[in-house]
């Protein structure tokens, strides 16, 4: 009879330990799966974040690049509103210059060179109808910025020989200057400025201001041909 009791009792503890563990058992798995759908819908929370973000960098770059082509066009125009503007005044000089000759400036080009220089190309035109000839000096200077001080340089300081940055002029209908220039280092150039001299009272000193960005737009929408004789010496053309 003892023997049968411990027996029981022997049983009764075994089933009662099955039972604790299968509760256990079913009380672990609820709990996992309970983690598993949280970890879903975390990751789920994730991607739609993550795609959230991504449009929102996609977006804000697209108003970078916007705000950028604004900033560039804003630039142009202002270059084209000063352009017109010199042009006015040209054109109020030339109903008061009576006799006197007048030169605009009909393209300046600048293109960067393989050594570090730069190239420029200047075509001036007479604006008076057979007004002749138009001699003088044509003088070029740089605007430049260099540590949020800016400075004007005539290119002659700058010029790869003697005769850059000035120039004998000599036309009837329009010339063509052209020579190179070197920037020094830290110098960010802003202006271009073509001044005009004249040798005599028959024609009117002016000067005309020309972007940077400009110039080198205009030698991308019309690069330059190379030069006669020698590649460092500019070449002034002539059409009488």
């Amino acid at each position: 009879m003892v023997s049968i009791g411990w027996l029981t009792v022997v049983a009764a503890a075994f089933v009662l330990g099955y039972l604790l563990a299968a509760h256990d058992v079913e009380s672990a798995l609820a709990r996992i799966q309970a983690l598993q759908n949280e970890r879903d819908m975390l990751s789920e929370q994730l991607a739609a974040q993550r795609s959230a973000q991504t449009k929102m960098e996609r977006s804000h770059q697209m108003d970078v690049a916007a705000q950028r082509a604004v900033q560039t066009q804003m630039v142009q125009l202002e270059e084209e509103r000063m352009r017109l503007e010199q042009r006015v005044k040209h054109l109020r000089a030339l109903l008061g210059a009576g006799e006197h000759g007048v030169v605009e400036v009909d393209e300046l080009a600048v293109t960067p060179l393989d050594d570090g220089s730069y190239r420029y190309r200047l075509t001036l035109s007479q604006l008076v109808p057979d007004f002749s000839p138009s001699e003088g000096e044509v003088r070029l200077s740089m605007v430049s910025d260099s540590g949020g001080a800016r400075s004007v340089v005539p290119l002659a300081d700058l010029g790869d020989d003697a005769a850059a940055g000035r120039h004998a002029m000599s036309f009837d209908h329009f010339q063509v200057f052209e020579g190179r220039f070197r920037l020094k280092a830290g110098v960010e150039p802003v202006d271009l400025i073509v001044e005009i001299v004249p040798k005599d009272d028959t024609l009117l000193a002016s000067k005309e201001v020309v972007g940077w960005r400009a110039a080198l737009a205009a030698q991308q929408a019309s690069p330059l041909a190379p030069l006669r004789g020698v590649p460092d010496a500019p070449a002034d053309r002539t059409d009488r």
